[in-house]
């Protein structure tokens, strides 16, 4: 087992990452992909409706607003050159909250596009049978594909996945030009008149509509980790992509409108296919079904691809749950994300139809830009000599800004009260879930030193154990099984390794001999004694912070810790600090001999009040029907007490005695005194163990090592056991 700890740990602090294997033309493929899809084929009909013939003024207009994004995402790529595109970048710049708005909503964005995605399959699929099947055939047809790309993308590795998407992505763009070529002998000029039948409202209307079909160039900043010379390649790549996906779209739509009338487009499913009618006659309508389906499986696939990898970054920092930010050894995917993101695509497919997927997608999108240029202003605002030499291209930021909150704002009234819903939803996941998680994991990091086990839903009561003094390990282990054989549940044992500032955690881990150390005794200990452990090393800045944060991580229900045998004048100990912070229940143990000796037949409780009455019962009774031992319920009176002192002391025993679920034999002592504290101490001599609680109304670590209860713990005669016992209510803040 020591062994397996020490391979376990080698393992770990070396994760696995992406492999560089893309340069230029692949990166460029992913982009194109995922541009060329919904857009061209299942939109532009719907689009059409809306802006008759204007249409072709619609999609110029919004490639050349999308290429300004495009600019600035670019420069992003080229200083940020890192996967997770949009999020990575107003994570990296605008800090925690920033980051996760636009990741949710990024991540939300791309689930709805790939629910457009994988409608445009499904309706080009049928177009081929010639069939009149119901919606749900339809939709039954989307949720395959995807659950069936999700499998295929998260077991496949990276080469083989490309090489099928290069053959997927650049065959679909060969068939629409030769679509473009052969509509220009039937194109009519007529067809465009009038050109706004709906007027330039309509024209404009309809940039709302198809805008998503314009956002494909920012998945490649997903796959950065991907890609040879990121810096480099990345900014290319999506200019590029842009480029090819807008010509091809302009060209398109020229087609289009004058070959169809535009309101015959409007009433079609596969609108290309009637242009295909139009300009191939006989048989030429199944060619583009099969460029529409190719287009359709691209786009889903790069979007599913680069959407996990987004995800797969937000489980990395600790936004999402853990199980989504892991790489998978064999293949260097990132299955779970993928394969929950299919199933939330496949939820939105059954619930929602097309316009309402691609105005949701569309909001999605556009929010999830508003932090980004926000991000680059601040680089720019904050570090002039990163601002490009081109004067115009400094107003990327403001410029960008304008232009998609113009665009957020001209969704209808349903699409935004959708997305204040997704805000509001994102609002209560950030600050009761992934806010704390994520500062956590920013200030430190666990390293399970244990295989993976499976997902589950059920909670286990855990106690953790900070170890680093070999003399009390072997005592703070026997104590934590001694409670967890009465109430069942999980040991964490701690060993927490200090990391100065600045210094990675993995790299400081790296040179954590002395805490593996520490966890190998224990291991040790632990199959000696039988007990089973969970064992962990954590990198933190400090180790009071590390031992909380890692209690808080693993959601412990108890941390129980040894007594300083030493304090330094003017520097509060690590025990001190850690009662300070923490809000989880406590047990101090201050051994006054050996583990071997421990033997207690005799075990007092000071019963002071009753917010810690209930843990010390628990640690008594746990010790006194392990050992044998006899407890006595301890409370002291003053000594010309009243008859309202003595029935509140009465009270406060029986409830004691009430709470007492144990086959231990008990006592009750009540003492008149003065003086408490003396008293108390010379108790001490007649009993083996003593449990005493904390005072609560202390501030600082200072304060509470000068406190009674410490002093106590500090000169008591005998074996000594402080507890600190929290309430429910403030456990509950303290997570919010």
């Amino acid at each position: 087992m020591v062994n397996d700890i020490q391979e376990i740990f080698y393992k770990k602090i070396k994760p696995p990452n992406f492999e560089r294997t893309m340069g230029l033309f692949g990166a460029t493929t992913i982009g194109v992909g995922a541009l060329m899809g919904a857009g061209v084929y299942v939109l532009i009909g719907a689009a059409a409706g809306v802006a008759g013939p204007s249409v072709i003024l619609t999609y110029l207009i919004t490639g050349i607003l999308a290429f300004a994004t495009t600019l600035m995402f670019a420069e992003l790529g080229r200083l940020i050159p890192r996967s997770g595109g949009g999020y990575t970048y107003a994570y990296n710049i605008l800090g925690s909250l920033g980051g996760f708005a636009t990741g949710w909503f990024l991540a939300l964005g791309s689930i709805f596009a790939c629910g457009l995605y994988a409608i445009g399959f499904a309706e080009y699929t049928i177009s081929i049978t010639g069939l009149k099947v119901p919606d749900i055939v339809a939709k039954a047809i989307a949720i395959g594909i995807t659950l069936l790309l999700a499998l295929m993308n998260s077991f496949s590795s990276g080469k083989k996945k490309f090489n099928l998407q290069n053959w997927i992505v650049w065959g679909n763009l060969a068939i629409l030009l030769i679509l473009i070529v052969f509509s220009a002998f039937h194109g009519r000029v007529e067809n465009l008149k009038p050109f706004f039948p709906k007027g330039v409202g309509g024209t404009f209307a309809a940039i709302s509509l198809i805008y998503i079909s314009f956002f494909g160039y920012q998945l490649v900043a997903n796959n950065a980790d991907e890609i040879i010379e990121p810096e480099k390649t990345v900014p290319k790549a999506m200019k590029l992509s842009m480029l090819i996906s807008m010509s091809v779209y302009l060209f398109i739509a020229v087609a289009a409108v004058m070959t169809v009338p535009w309101d015959e487009l409007a009433k079609s499913h596969a609108p290309l296919v009637l242009l295909a009618d139009k300009s191939f006659g006989g048989r030429g309508w199944l060619l583009v079904s099969i460029g529409g389906i190719m287009a359709s499986l691209g786009a889903l696939s790069s979007t599913m691809i680069s959407q996990s990898r987004q995800t797969y970054e937000m489980g990395k920092d600790r936004f999402l749950p853990d199980f989504l930010g892991i790489l998978d050894e064999k293949t260097r995917q990132p299955k779970m994300a993928l394969l929950l993101g299919a199933v939330v695509i496949s939820l939105i497919l059954i619930t929602a139809d097309l316009e309402f997927i691609a105005k949701a997608a569309n909001f999605c999108l556009l929010a999830s830009l508003l932090p980004v240029s926000l991000a680059l202003r601040k680089i720019y605002r904050k570090n002039p000599a990163m601002k490009p030499k081109a004067a115009w291209k400094n107003l990327l930021p403001e410029l960008t800004l304008v232009i998609n909150l113009g665009l957020l704002l001209t969704l209808g009234v349903v699409s935004l009260a959708f997305g204040q819903q997704l805000l509001l939803v994102g609002a209560v996941v950030y600050f009761f879930y992934s806010r704390k998680r994520e500062k956590r994991h920013r200030e430190g990091l666990n390293i399970i030193l244990e295989e993976e086990k499976g997902f589950s839903f059920f909670r286990k009561n855990t106690v953790l154990v900070p170890m680093s003094n070999p003399k009390t390990q072997e005592a703070l282990l026997m104590l934590s099984n001694r409670l967890m054989a009465r109430q069942g549940g999980e040991i964490i044992v701690l060993a927490v390794k200090d990391v100065p500032e600045g210094v990675d955690f993995y790299e400081a881990l790296s040179e954590a001999e002395k805490s593996l150390e520490v966890i190998k005794r224990s291991v040790k200990l632990a199959e000696k004694n039988k007990i089973k452990i969970k064992p962990i090393i954590r990198a933190a800045r400090s180790v009071p912070k590390g031992i909380v944060q890692a209690g808080e991580s693993e959601n412990s229900d108890l941390i129980i810790m040894g007594f300083p045998k030493k304090f330094t004048p003017g520097k509060p100990s690590i025990l001190s600090q850690v009662m300070r912070l923490s809000v989880t229940d406590m047990v101090v143990v201050n051994l006054k001999t050996s583990t071997e000796n421990f033997h207690p037949k005799r075990i007092a409780i000071y019963v002071k009040n009753a917010s810690d009455l209930n843990l010390m019962l628990n640690c008594a009774t746990a010790i006194a029907e392990f050992r044998g031992a006899r407890i006595v319920l301890l409370k002291f009176l003053p000594l010309n007490y009243s008859m309202r002192q003595k029935q509140w002391a009465d009270k406060l025993i029986v409830q004691a005695i009430e709470n007492f679920n144990s086959s231990a034999l008990y006592d009750i002592s009540l003492i008149p005194t003065s003086h408490p504290k003396e008293e108390l101490l010379k108790y001490s001599e007649r009993v083996d163990l003593l449990i005493i609680g904390t005072d609560k109304r202390l501030q600082s670590a200072k304060a509470i090592e000068e406190s009674e209860p410490f002093r106590i713990a500090e000169q008591a005669a005998c074996s000594v056991l402080m507890v600190k016992s929290v309430s429910k209510l403030k456990r509950l803040v303290s997570k919010l």
